[in-house]
Formats: structure tokens, C-alpha cells, sequence
């Protein structure tokens, strides 16, 4: 089966009818009304030129908006390109470049960024304006959706066909966007139900971001199994909580730092989440100790984990809550994915030695778009290396215990040592720079950055943090600076990382 997204909304309206489909705030949309609008949204998508293939993004923050939208781009046959609006122009420029949209949908807070890069970015037709404020230029969104359509016909695709960009870097580095194929679409909803039962009276909340491959999964999970998605939009502690509350959402899954702030928060007691029945820790490492408060916090008989890749689109293993193992596996490989641990000739490693986490199958991205490089170094023969290295029990269970790409995991989101380097490579003052990893016991890790001044030069921890987050997303964004004479060396030149990593940890 094919994830055509157009043709399965269309189905799930006789499934599903008047009941809710998305819910943010005190807004509900039935399955009914969310196609009526979608047709409308096709409609002016198709009317402003947009093909099967184009590229659009959204840059907008995670309300209603977004899933009408993520539907609209999907049932024309167009390629997704949500972006976060932390992003800076100047990062927002480059993805531009790579991905070369035909339209942007933005809000009346960010469309003045767009409209003035019209100009130096050829491919846009067209800006979309979220809001009441739409400027000269600009087309209003609440016009298209409100304007009434006859039936829009969906796009018919291909497995192979991309569905999404997901651009998991990008500053003066390349950005690297993964292409997540129609086929890759398919899984999510199918994992979930394998492993938590999920069925059509579930509310799933979206925690993450929806620009993460969060959204996209769980706005399909929607309209395939009838599961309801409560959009939580900016995340807080207790707006949470007031959101698991409210809404009656029985699963969810989020990231370690939110877990972190909701234990310092200590206010379950004051909510009733007795609706929840499946929770996962994802993203990051998390600690047994993590693990174990959360589900005792919750009332929960576990606290879940799982483990997975925007490359794996996303889940390799999950968790049951109904599961007896040792606190801090991330569970065994979903049913029908193939995964296996390796050492570096990429021979299966027997039970217990540590190694490679590598998988294949129809779950794996199609690649980076406008990369082969990047996307041979990843996939081997069929296989794609995650980086992360991790150890298998006697019963199958996966336990992770480090990892061997050249990223930093804050909170979830992975950050590229590259990108972070070569912005501060063009600090005025310095003359090396070397990022590293340091544990964290909120956010699992934290950047630092050893640097070395120009001679004669001064520079205040401040100072580089400051410039840094001119530059970049605010996760990005070194948390601590060491000033050093000279960084340490290899023998053949190269900066010793590994010195630097020790003296992190």
C-alpha cells in the first residue's frame, strides 16, 4: 500500500465522519470539515501552479494551520517542506536553495522575511499569509480555505515518489534534506498499532514540533486509523499537562527535556490524566531513573521508550507497556524492518557485544536530496548506518549506549559539529574552534565550544554565545564556551577531538 494521502483522507470521511479529527486549543475539526477545507486549500495550490513534484514549505507555528496545510501540499502530489520558525533568514536562505519551493506558506509575523526574498529566490510563485494581515504581494490563506471548491481529484503517486523534505541541518553548512517517500508514510500508523493497540477512540498529542517528522506521521496515523491529534503547539510544562487533561489524550510520545521540566514542574497531582495509556521517551537517551519517575508520576504501569531516525521515517523499536524488561532498552525492531547490530567490516554482532545499530527496508528515506555523497556514506548496500552504537540482551531488547556519527543530540533535535564550526570559523576573532558534546542532565547533551583567539584578541563567553544565536536556531547554539591558547593536536594536524570529548565528559 501507498500512502496517497489525498485518496485515504477522502476515505477516512466515510469511516470516520463527524468525528474529531484535529484539535488545537478550542478549535475541533471534524474528519468531515478537515476535507472540506483541504479541497479548498488543493484547490488554491493548484490554482496558484503548483504540480506533482513541486516543492512548498510552511514556515509556521504548530496550530490548525499546519496539518490543513501538510494535507492540502499532500493531496496535489507536491512535495512537503515544513520548516521550524526558529530559523534564522539566513538558514531559512540556504534550505531555499536546496529545496527551491514554488510556494511558501508563512504567517503575517514572518511573510515581510519572504517577501523580500522573492527576489533572490527565482523558484516562488507564491506567498500564502496565515493571518488578517496579508501584505501587497502576499495571498490569504483564510481566503483559500473558506473559498468553496468543487471536489479536487487526488494526485495519484508512487511509492518511490518524495513526499517530504526534512532538512535535519543547515547554516553555512550544506542542509541535508531527507526525502521520506509516500512508501515511508505508510509505517508509522502500522507500528503503532502493533505494538500499543492503538484504535480509533485513542487522542495522540503532538508534543514535538510538526516541522520534525512528528507531524507528518501523526497527521497520517490520523486519517488511516481515525486516531484524533491534539496539536499542543509551543510546549510549557503545565500547559501540557493542562493539554493531557482537557483533550483526554491516551498516548503521546515526546522528548527527555520535556520529561525534565515536567518532573521540576511536580504538579501531576493537580491534573487527572487518567486517560493515559501508552507514553514514550524518544529522541534521546534517557535514563533508567528518567524513565522509571515519569511512569510513576503519570500512574502508568511503564514509561515507554523507542528509537528511531528521520531517515527511518521514524520508529526502528518500540516499547509495550505491557513489557517486563529492564528499564532503559528502547524495546525490540517493529515487525517487518530489519535490524541488526554490526561491527565496522558491517558482520552481525552475537548477543551482548556492542556495535552499529544498521537497518533496510521500505521504511528507509530515499536520500538526501541533492546529495549522494552524504547519502552514500549513510546507506551501504541497501543498509543505513545510523551512527548509533548499542548492545542487543538474550531476548532480543536493544540497549543504546553511544553513538558514532559526528552530531549532537539537544533534546532530540540533532545538531551537525559543522555547522556550529564553520559559524564560528567567521567570528573576527577567532582563529580555531573545536565543538563538542557535553552530558547534560536535562536535555541528555549540551554544545561546547573550545576556542582559540586571534593573537591580541578578547572575547567574553557572551560575546561567541551572542554572535552564535544571530546566526542560528537557538538549539544550536553553543550553551558554554572554553577559551584555550591553542587547541590539541594529532599527530597529522587535525584537532584531537577525542582529548576535548574527555574533558567534556
Amino acid at each position: 500500500m501507498k500512502m496517497n494521502v489525498g485518496k485515504v483522507l477522502e476515505g477516512s470521511v466515510n469511516k470516520f465522519g463527524d468525528r474529531v479529527a484535529i484539535i488545537f486549543e478550542d478549535e475541533r475539526i471534524s474528519f468531515r470539515e478537515l476535507n472540506r477545507l483541504v479541497n479548498n486549500l488543493s484547490a488554491g495550490l493548484i490554482g496558484e501552479g503548483v504540480r506533482k513534484g513541486d516543492c512548498v514549505v510552511t514556515f509556521l507555528p504548530d496550530a490548525m494551520d499546519i496539518a490543513l496545510s501538510y494535507y492540502a501540499i499532500m493531496k496535489v502530489g507536491a512535495i512537503h517542506a515544513p520548516l521550524d520558525v526558529r530559523l534564522k533568514e539566513a538558514e531559512v536562505k540556504l534550505i531555499f536553495g536546496d529545496a527551491k519551493p514554488v510556494v511558501v506558506i508563512t504567517t503575517s509575523q514572518f511573510q515581510d522575511m519572504f517577501l523580500s526574498m522573492r527576489g533572490e529566490i527565482p523558484s516562488i510563485k507564491s506567498i500564502i499569509v496565515v493571518g488578517e494581515e496579508v501584505k501587497e504581494g502576499g495571498i490569504s490563506f483564510n481566503e483559500m480555505k473558506n473559498r468553496a471548491s468543487s471536489r479536487v481529484i487526488p494526485v495519484e503517486v508512487e511509492d518511490g515518489d518524495t513526499a517530504l523534505y526534512l532538512y535535519t541541518s543547515g547554516t553555512t553548512a550544506k542542509p541535508k534534506g531527507v526525502m521520506v517517500t509516500f512508501a515511508n508514510l505508510d509505517w508509522f500508523p502500522e507500528d503503532m498499532h502493533a505494538i500499543w493497540k492503538t484504535n480509533e477512540d485513542d487522542i495522540h498529542m503532538l508534543s514535538l514540533p510538526a516541522s520534525h517528522i512528528s507531524g507528518p506521521i501523526l497527521f497520517n496515523q490520523t486519517i488511516v486509523k481515525g486516531i484524533a491529534t491534539s496539536i499542543l503547539g509551543a510546549f510549557n510544562p503545565r500547559k501540557w499537562l493542562e493539554n493531557v487533561e482537557k483533550n483526554r489524550v491516551t498516548i503521546l510520545h515526546f522528548v527527555p527535556p520535556m520529561a525534565n521540566a515536567l518532573i521540576q514542574l511536580n504538579q501531576f497531582e493537580k491534573y487527572d490524566l487518567s486517560s493515559l495509556k501508552c507514553v514514550a521517551l524518544m529522541g534521546a537517551y534517557s535514563t533508567p531513573g528518567l524513565v522509571k519517575e515519569l511512569g510513576e508520576k503519570m500512574g502508568l504501569k511503564r514509561c515507554c521508550q523507542g528509537y528511531g531516525l528521520t531517515e527511518t521515517s521514524p520508529l526502528l523499536t518500540l516499547e509495550s507497556p505491557d513489557s517486563e524488561a529492564p528499564l532503559g532498552n528502547i524495546g525490540k525492531p517493529l515487525p517487518g524492518k530489519e535490524v541488526k547490530i554490526v561491527d565496522e567490516d558491517g558482520d552481525e554482532l552475537p548477543v551482548g557485544k556492542v556495535g552499529e545499530i544498521v537497518t533496510r527496508g521500505s521504511h528507509v528515506m530515499r536520500g538526501y536530496h541533492n546529495d549522494p555523497e552524504a547519502t552514500e556514506e549513510i546507506i551501504k548496500d541497501g543498509w543505513l548506518h545510523t551512527g548509533d552504537l548499542a548492545r542487543r540482551d538474550e531476548d532480543g531488547y536493544i540497549y543504546i549506549v553511544g553513538r558514532k556519527q559526528d552530531r549532537i543530540n539537544v533534546g532530540g533535535l540533532m545538531v551537525y559539529v559543522s555547522e556550529v564550526e564553520d559559524v564560528l570559523h567567521h567570528h573576527p576573532k577567532i582563529k580555531e574552534v573545536a565543538v563538542v558534546s557535553a552530558p547534560d542532565p536535562k536535555r541528555g547533551e549540551r554544545i561546547r565550544a573550545v576556542v582559540a583567539l586571534k593573537e591580541g584578541m578578547e572575547a567574553t563567553d557572551k560575546e561567541i554565545i551572542d554572535y552564535c544565536r544571530e546566526k542560528m536556531a537557538d538549539y544550536k547554539v553553543p550553551k558554554e564556551v572554553e577559551f584555550r591558547e591553542s587547541l590539541p593536536k594529532t599527530k597529522t594536524g587535525k584537532i584531537a577531538r577525542g582529548e576535548l570529548a574527555k574533558k567534556s565528559s
